[in-house]
């Protein structure tokens, strides 16, 4: 791998190009690369994504409804352990067996009962251990560490929203998007996906009026002139004009 600083931030350029795919992983799933006011996040296609320059969804449903499937835990089904001041926990959940970094990157949400502590703490997954099959225990790595000693406490562990991403035609079924790739990949591979700063994105249709600099994402990933619909932001038109099929914009993703 690549050096990179603790701010989880590429320290020059990295080895695997933004218009590179790969196999393996080169890097860890979120980290961020910058350049000349440009930004990628490190990505997993979790489908084909195809075609490219497309807004592209996370696809990790809310872990928040327990559903315990290949994209999350949720607390009405999992709980917590682990000892104040330690960087690792012991998650014990129902049903889906979750494999090594499978949550690196992600949130880990721990609820604690009142009156004993009122507090909601939240954590970054640095990774996990795959699950013991026999007893369903996954092993997280957090930071910062805990605060104070945790014993079956309800949990929410959500993978990073860079590790499921799917293909620009599933914007539509109810998912944001999080990334425009730079290239087509291949379900599985590991890729750049921009988050911020000036870039083309596929139009869906032409701006027809000139006043309006705001742009959307449309249900197939494509932009499209802000209508006030409360559709998902994409950014703002960098270039003038009246009918415009052109779309470069200012990505603001992030």
């Amino acid at each position: 791998m690549r050096d990179f600083n603790s701010n989880g931030e590429i320290v020059g350029r990295p080895f695997q190009a933004v218009n590179e795919q790969s196999l393996t992983q080169k890097y860890p799933i979120g980290i961020k690369y910058e350049s000349y006011g440009k930004i990628w996040r490190y990505c997993r296609a979790a489908a084909t994504i195809s075609p490219g320059k497309r807004g592209c969804p996370n696809l990790a449903t809310s872990a928040w409804t327990g559903t315990d499937d290949s994209y999350g835990i949720g607390s009405d089904g999992a709980t917590v352990t682990g000892i104040a001041g330690s960087n690792y926990v012991d998650v014990t959940h129902r049903a889906h067996a979750h494999i090594l970094d499978e949550f690196q990157g992600g949130i880990m949400n721990v609820y604690p009962a009142a009156p004993l502590d009122v507090n909601i703490y939240q954590f970054r997954v640095i990774g996990n251990d795959a699950d013991d099959a026999a007893t369903l225990v996954l092993r997280a790595y957090l930071d910062p560490p805990l605060p104070v000693a945790l014993t079956a406490v309800p949990v929410d562990l959500n993978p990073s929203p860079y590790m499921n991403v799917g293909a620009p035609a599933s914007v539509g079924t109810g998912f944001s998007v999080v990334v425009i790739p730079e290239i087509t990949v291949t379900s599985g591979y590991f890729f750049w996906g921009q988050t911020h700063g000036p870039c083309w994105v596929t139009p869906n249709a032409g701006w027809t009026t000139a006043s309006v600099r705001e742009c959307e994402f449309h249900t197939n990933g494509t932009i499209k002139a802000a209508a006030g619909v409360a559709l998902q932001r994409a950014g703002y038109l960098l270039h003038g004009n009246a009918a415009d099929d052109d779309a470069c914009i200012m990505l603001m993703l992030e």
